[in-house]
């Protein structure tokens, strides 16, 4: 163990010693004697005290003194360019008349040891001063280290800071400055001690209940309560009431009241936590590499949307969720829908993450390749609300997939502090500047409908977040800066697109993958659908076939014995495909949409269920018109005609007379229309051919002769 000069030890249990911090001042070997100076605050003055050099070394092996640290004062921290000259020079003073003393090999040494030593009071006498002054000097200068700066004024301590004072008679506080003359300012009152506790009374109990008030507001409420009797009274001496100025009240409520339980105690612990409080780090302290942690949130965008179908019809606001890697900032996978927050539209989301972004892209008319967007991974963790995922649906579907799920508290959205930034940056960039866009406030009497700006499909506002989600992940960003070196060294663009990758591209990532249709088949729920003579049916407007020689014959075989069920997964996002089981002990085959199906083509499952509901509105309706109404009319008086008619011919004898000679009279009747449709043609040739003749003969009058000109022949 090295004991060191100027070291500072924690002493207890040591002979002769009081217990607490002592400084070491001097090492005497060859003496066997330590000199240590006590560090306990005192307002007498102390000599230092000589320690056997073997009891201190076998203290410190037994733990009775052991290595601490003093904390010294702000001020003696400063540099010397930092100090005024007015104290520098005071401490050179004081140093100066010390100095002869503490340059003495053995001036401790014996101020220690001899009882009544006299170089102290003989210097003192040289120097013209007395004994005290010269030890308090040394007590300062022993305290902070034997280092002359320890002299330097310690005019914090001025005044007693900190410590409470009586309030006088008079006013304190600069009085109110008034332009005009004559006019008289009230005298005001000081906050005695009666009127700080009603300061404290106000505070805890319009305060200090969980919610925000404004002071004056509290201050009003006090003056209300507590000081009624003195504002009545002085309305009828006619007078200003005596009562602590607004500005008292504030200054007071600070010095009553720590800022910190009163900033704390001012609002709701949700929001304390979430707006409030002290940050104790980053968001990736716990996370190391992309795939550590996934972060997956919605939000409802601030957008109107209307339906593929039928644009004058608005469909309401899309639900997004984003799942961003928590290292990289990636956003590794998307899904819009009309659905509400739910694990129905999250595990899409999942998939969609989980899945190659090239076809997910292509199918909005975007043409990327892998490498722009190269996240088709599973993590090792993810973090989500409690909302969507505390269901058994979740915890058997989803965590055999990713290992672990994480849930955030409820009203703590920090929590997922990355995707909760993400939205924020869609809503600036896009979300705020389409037609139809809330703008993220409510609705006030008076400002114009945003649902009558809609024009946008559900599909639209998706390509342009998967535009966005582009720029984003090719944005350089400056926390990614300072999050590691191997983007410096790969001279790499601090991006989360170059992040995931260096990172990748060095296997250092906790990600993993699974084939498309195992993904889907782990996550997405099985529905059932029909194998039917014409095609795989769901909905029963959508048929969907697959590559499968044997397909033709199901459908044979659907059509003679009967439709049969069979399991699939549906993707909500896109209804061109499913994922069907063919047969009992195989897997799930991919089934592309017919072509008689062909509207139903890269549908979104909301534009589906508009189609599904706008037809069952169109059966619903009424099935007359104007027409329907009188073709009716009309038929039932030719049906009442035709009745009257027959009943004023004569009765037949035998009801066997009306068909009798039916054939016969069904050849005259042929050939009585023939000759009826030849004499129409006879008399619609004349008339044509007299038209004709009149025609040529009206030509005739308007053509004018021209000479022929003399051929070669005739001359």
């Amino acid at each position: 163990m090295q004991v060191e000069i100027n070291s500072v030890w924690d002493v207890s249990n040591i002979d002769g010693l009081s217990d607490g911090l002592y400084r070491l001042l001097a090492s005497y070997k060859e003496d066997g004697v330590l000199i240590l100076f006590d560090l306990a605050e005192s307002i007498s003055l102390k000599k230092p005290i000589s320690v056997d050099f073997e009891v201190f070394l076998s203290g410190v092996e037994k733990k009775d003194i052991k290595p601490s640290s003093f904390t010294l004062p702000f001020y003696l921290l400063l540099s010397d360019g930092d100090i005024p000259s007015e104290y520098i020079k005071r401490r050179d003073d004081q140093f100066e008349l010390i100095e002869g003393l503490v340059n003495k090999p053995y001036f401790l040494f014996e101020v220690a040891v001899i009882q009544r030593c006299k170089i102290i009071p003989a210097h003192a006498k040289s120097k013209g001063t007395y004994v005290q002054k010269l030890y308090r000097i040394l007590n300062q200068y022993w305290r902070y280290g034997q280092d002359v700066n320890g002299l330097l004024p310690a005019y914090k301590n001025s005044g007693g800071p900190g410590e409470p004072r009586l309030a006088g008679l008079k006013k304190r506080g600069a009085p109110m400055q008034l332009s005009t003359p004559g006019m008289i300012t009230a005298s005001g009152k000081n906050a005695t001690e009666e009127d700080k506790q009603k300061f404290l009374k106000a505070i805890k109990k319009y305060a200090l209940k969980g919610r925000s008030m404004a002071i004056s507001h509290i201050y009003k409420k006090m003056l209300n309560e507590f000081y009624a009797d003195e504002i009545l009274q002085a309305e009828k001496d006619a007078r200003s009431p005596l009562v602590p100025s607004l500005r008292s009240f504030r200054y007071w409520v600070k010095k009553l009241i720590p800022e910190s339980e009163f900033i704390k105690k001012s609002t709701s612990s949700g929001d304390f936590d979430r707006n409030k409080r002290g940050l104790r780090g980053s968001t990736t302290d716990h996370a190391e590499v992309p795939g550590s942690y996934f972060e997956l949130d919605a939000t409802v965008l601030d957008v109107h949307i209307v339906s593929e179908f039928n644009r004058n019809h608005v469909i309401g606001r899309p639900t997004l969720y984003y799942v961003i890697d928590k290292v990289s900032r990636m956003i590794v996978g998307l899904h819009v829908s009309m659905e509400y927050a739910s694990w129905k539209a999250g595990r899409q989301a999942l998939v969609n993450s989980f899945s190659s972004k090239k076809y997910f892209c292509a199918r909005y008319g975007i043409e990327i390749e892998d490498e722009d967007w190269p996240c088709r991974h599973i993590p090792q963790r993810l973090l989500c609300d409690r909302g969507e995922f505390i269901c058994k649906d979740a915890e058997e579907r989803a965590v055999p997939l990713i290992g672990h799920l994480s849930f955030a508290p409820p009203y703590r959205a920090e929590k997922k502090g990355v995707v909760e930034h993400r939205f924020h940056i869609l809503n600036e960039n896009l979300i705020h500047d389409l037609m139809g866009t809330t703008r993220g406030t409510n609705y006030i009497r008076g400002d114009k409908d945003p649902r009558m700006d809609a024009v946008f499909t559900l599909k639209e506002v998706t390509q342009m977040i998967i535009e966005d989600v582009l720029v984003q992940n090719s944005k350089a960003l400056d926390a990614l800066a300072s999050q590691t070196t191997l983007l410096i060294e790969s001279q790499l663009s601090p991006t989360p697109l170059n992040y995931w990758n260096v990172y990748l591209n060095k296997h250092l990532h906790a990600l993993s993958k699974a084939d498309e249709a195992e993904i889907r088949a782990k996550l997405l729920p099985v529905e059932y659908v029909s194998m039917t003579s014409k095609g795989i049916r769901l909905n029963d407007d959508m048929y969907y076939e697959c590559d499968r020689p044997e397909f033709e014959d199901w459908k044979t075989i659907a059509r003679n014995y009967g439709r049969s069920k069979m399991e699939a997964l549906i993707d909500s996002d896109n209804s061109s495909f499913i994922f069907v089981r063919l047969q009992p002990l195989e897997g799930f085959t991919r089934c592309k949409l017919m072509k008689r199906s062909s509207i139903f083509e890269e549908r979104h499952k909301a534009d589906v269920l508009y189609f599904k509901d706008w037809k069952k509105l169109e059966q619903g309706k009424p099935q007359v018109s104007t027409r329907t109404v009188e073709a009716h009319a009309r038929r039932k008086s030719i049906v009442e005609a035709a009745k009257q008619e027959v009943n004023e011919l004569p009765k037949l004898g035998k009801k066997s007379d009306k068909i009798k000679g039916m054939k016969d009279r069904r050849r005259e009747y042929v050939s009585n229309a023939r000759v009826e449709e030849k004499i129409d043609h006879d008399d619609y040739l004349t008339s044509a051919d007299d038209s004709i003749s009149r025609i040529s003969e009206e030509r005739k009058e308007k053509v004018i002769s021209i000479l022929k000109r003399k051929k070669d022949s005739d001359k």
